[in-house]
């Protein structure tokens, strides 16, 4: 039996691609207000934006309990599992004590939890290599290896258009947030290596700020040998998301791929509507 890919519900990734990995979903829960959300297929993410939008107070997510992750690690001899960072989500640290509880109900079972160190692209990245490597027949250790030598080089990088979300959770006052909408500032925001969210730029404008996003991704793959994928979540922006891997195909020579995926309920939160986030 193949190692078998779990993943918590910030991985996005669509019905198909979800069977064609093979994946399993532990799901994160939203409350928006009055209102939950289970990170499921069955999500409307529109509904969810609008729910966003109308309330005064910022969402809150939930990660998936211990006993979740250990009843799917429980279903097949050999595990990886691919979490949200640990700097932005309680996801990694349940997902590790529910390897423990596996483990003390099989000790036979082989079990990795990577923290991501990113989320939404990021995490489907990871389950692209994971299945990529799977699939080519590598045995459990060196798979760890290089999927954990991935990681640390990984670079993920998003581009915001609403910035109501931001100043909801305090994370700009409001007198910044009303003068980024005013002067139609988009921040271009990247992460320390370590999974920690840091700003990187701010550009005026959405269409200036995919041509800046396309530039950084442009100059950080300039000495790479070639052929890297690039995974580009995108927040109810399916025309932007369309220009923009058209841009990175164009200018990045390193680039030899840009796979497109929706956000899921989770994505959506940190997103929130016309955001995007990439991974590579």
């Amino acid at each position: 039996m193949p190692i078998q890919l779990i993943a918590d519900s910030c991985c996005d990734v669509t019905p198909a691609m979800k069977r064609l990995l093979g994946l399993s979903i532990a799901s994160l829960n939203i409350a928006v207000g009055e209102e939950h959300y289970r990170d499921d297929e069955s999500l409307d993410t529109l509904a969810l934006i609008k729910t966003m939008r109308a309330c005064k107070t910022p969402p809150a997510t939930s990660c998936p309990t211990p006993e979740e992750y250990a009843a799917l690690m429980l279903r097949a001899p050999e595990s990886f599992v691919i979490t949200l960072s640990s700097k932005l989500s309680g996801s990694y640290n349940a997902a590790c004590v529910g390897r423990q509880l596996a483990l003390e109900q099989n000790p036979d079972l082989r079990i990795h939890v990577f923290d991501s160190e990113s989320a939404a692209a990021g995490e489907t990245r990871i389950a692209l290599l994971l299945h990529d490597m799977i699939d080519a027949g590598m045995d459990f250790d060196s798979i760890v290896e290089k999927a954990s030598a991935f990681i640390a080089t990984m670079k993920t990088h998003f581009v915001l258009e609403d910035l109501s979300h931001l100043v909801k959770n305090g994370r700009i006052s409001k007198a910044a947030g009303l003068l980024g909408t005013m002067l139609n500032i988009r921040p271009i925001m990247g992460e320390n290596g370590h999974g920690e969210i840091i700003p990187l730029e701010k550009v005026r404008g959405t269409a200036n700020a995919m041509r800046r996003l396309v530039e950084i991704v442009a100059s950080e793959t300039a000495q790479a040998a070639g052929g890297l994928t690039l995974v580009l979540s995108y927040c109810n922006c399916l025309e932007r998301a369309q220009d923009l891997k058209k841009m990175f195909l164009a200018q990045c020579s390193a680039i030899k791929e840009v796979i497109m995926v929706p956000t899921n309920g989770i994505s959506t939160v940190y997103a929130d509507d016309g955001g995007i986030v990439i991974a590579f």
